[in-house]
């Protein structure tokens, strides 16, 4: 979790709540997976964000790379998202270098973009992350309000660890205006959450600041359990910082409660520890613990050694934090101009604005009421299309309806019967006339259907065939080859749409042949679509499809008009394509693609 450390912890949702993926992942991981992983797409913005994060504190500079890449990714891909991250992580990274101004600008262009998509959230911990910027320009009502609403939208999603930084960062506000009383509650509940989560770092935090709380009301007693407490966590979590910062809090009650020998043990303690860690602010706190601890106990010149260091370490803090003084003031400064900037242009707007206004509005009116001629003529030519359109649908399904009983085939089929009765060959007459009428009966009852089963459309195209093979002896052979990818009982097409091109086949193109021929009917997913062929070894396209004034045979009209229709109704492209082969004819349909049960 990122922090900042000062006599108390401060809470920050710089990071937890905008870097995607798995917290726990370290940085050696992630620079495997992007040297896995080059593509220029979410997965490696996601990647590189969370790399960049893993460096905010210890070595920014280096993050600046991996979200600068992140960010141009995101910009070249469209990703608003991705763009809406990376811009947060940036902020993030100049605020830890305690670059205010650049940190705010990032973080308001990213809060621009989550707001335009509606990312509450992310918008909530962009905004908490502004009221940080506020807290260290000392504007504590604002950065209050700004903490307020992130607890309140972290409260409404049920968001436990930003409920614990929002609870947090209120009460260290209350600290930081002495208003102890006011941000005990505030902590309390925090600490809660916090043991609820089992989260120990967020404990030591929270439990720092209760005593610092306490200390502030000068409950002694109870602010030493708390830092003791604090101690004891932070060595059970192995967090040197937190523990040097506890060490020399405990050393400073206790010398409050004249405990010196205690102070002193701590004050040792924790001076071992800052200097190992670098820490000058902690070091100056330590000698100055030590030197009160020796002049109590009169031991005069090991007091005046330690507060001679004291001096030193001091001073030296004292110098940086004049440094950041002037720069929050240069910044302050800079943002009253930049808001005075705002305000002429706003004002120049306006102007403009007003100048425009009488002209707009008299173009409006015009542009309204051509607007209405307009539309009324477009609603006009819109019904005569729909019109038209309807008219085509019924005249193309009325067609469809009469031809799916070919005269023809009604005529040769009772022929034959006729044929097989007169030769009292009563068995294949009632054969014959069982099939003639399942297929009659079908037809019928799919007549009024826009769309069946492949699987009920094939078992009518097997029952035709076989009717017209009896018809011709036998001499019709037929194979039907159904790709895996389709369902044939899920999958829905027209009802005899192949119909025609086989009927064609047999009686334009195999019939013709003496010794009969073979039709071979295959279907497959194709981009969407269903890819049907009908392929037959006739005698070709020449006979195959006999024309009459120059136009193609009925059945072939009716169904491109039928498919013409489908398409428009479904937004697809359905086609029919008729081509020559080696030896006979081959007809190629692409169909839409539908599911009964999606």
């Amino acid at each position: 979790m990122p922090y900042r450390l000062k006599r108390y912890f401060l809470f920050h949702s710089l990071l937890l709540t905008i870097v995607v993926g798995n917290a726990q992942t370290t940085l050696d991981s992630l620079k495997n997976e992007l040297a896995e992983h080059t593509s220029r797409d979410t997965l490696r913005i996601k990647t590189l964000i969370n790399a960049s994060g893993e460096l905010t504190y210890s070595n920014p500079e280096a993050g600046f790379t991996y979200v600068d890449e992140a960010l141009a990714i995101s910009q070249e891909t469209n990703w608003i998202k991705g763009e809406a991250l990376a811009l947060g992580q940036k902020g993030n990274l100049y605020y830890v270098q305690a670059d205010n101004l650049r940190a705010l600008d990032h973080f308001q262009k990213a809060l621009r973009l989550s707001t335009v998509m509606g990312d509450d959230e992310l918008s909530s911990t962009l905004n908490s992350n502004i009221g940080h910027i506020h807290a260290d320009l000392k504007e504590y009502d604002r950065a209050l309000d700004k903490y307020k609403d992130f607890l309140a939208h972290a409260e409404a999603s049920n968001n436990i660890p930003n409920q614990i930084r929002g609870l947090s960062n209120i009460a260290i506000v209350y600290n930081d205006l002495e208003n102890y009383q006011e941000g005990l509650p505030y902590l309390e509940k925090a600490l809660v959450l916090a043991k609820q989560e089992g989260n120990e770092f967020f404990q030591a935090a929270i439990i720092n600041n209760l005593a610092l709380g306490y200390k502030g009301l000068e409950d002694y007693q109870k602010s030493l359990e708390y830092y003791q407490e604090t101690a004891k966590i932070a060595k059970n979590i192995d967090n040197k910082y937190v523990l040097a910062s506890a060490l020399n809090s405990i050393g400073k009650v206790n010398i409050l409660l004249e405990n010196y020998g205690a102070a002193e043990e701590a004050g040792k303690e924790a001076l071992s520890l800052s200097q190992e860690i670098g820490n000058i602010e902690w070091q100056a706190d330590s000698w100055e613990v030590l030197s009160t601890v020796y002049e109590n106990q009169k031991n005069t010149s090991d007091a005046l050694d330690a507060y001679k260091k004291h001096i030193v370490y001091r001073d030296s803090v004292l110098n940086e934090e004049k440094k950041a003084e002037l720069a929050r003031k240069e910044m302050q400064f800079e943002m009253e101009n930049q808001q005075a900037a705002a305000a002429l242009e706003l004002e120049r707007q306006q102007l403009t604005k007003n100048g425009y206004l009488i002209g707009a509005i008299f173009l409006v009116i015009l542009g309204i009421v051509g607007y209405m001629f307009y539309k009324r003529r477009r609603d006009e030519i819109e019904k005569k299309k729909i019109s038209d359109f309807k008219a085509k649908v019924a005249e193309t399904e009325l067609k469809a309806l009469r031809s799916q009983m070919n005269p023809h085939f009604i005529f040769n089929s009772l022929n034959s019967i006729s044929d097989f009765i007169a030769k009292n060959d009563t068995k294949k007459a009632n054969d014959y006339l069982i099939k003639f009428s399942k297929l009659t009966r079908a037809i019928l009852e799919n007549s009024e259907k826009k769309w069946i089963s492949v699987q009920e459309d094939l078992e009518l195209m097997e029952l035709y065939m076989q009717i017209e093979s009896l018809r011709l002896k036998n001499k019709l052979s037929y194979t039907i080859e159904i790709d895996d990818a389709i369902d044939v009982e899920d999958t829905l097409i027209p009802p005899l749409i192949l119909q025609p091109f086989i009927e064609n086949s047999i009686w334009h193109g195999l019939a013709k042949k003496p010794d009969g021929g073979h039709i071979n009917i295959t279907m497959k997913e194709v981009d969407g679509l269903i890819h049907c062929v009908v392929e037959d070894n006739g005698v070709g396209r020449a006979k195959t499809l006999p024309t009459q004034d120059g136009k193609s045979s009925m059945g072939v009209k009716i169904t491109r008009n039928r498919l013409e229709i489908i398409n428009t109704l479904e937004k697809t492209k359905g086609k029919i394509d008729l081509l020559n082969v080696a030896e006979g004819f081959r007809v190629e349909m692409m169909i839409p693609f539908e599911l009964q049960f999606n």
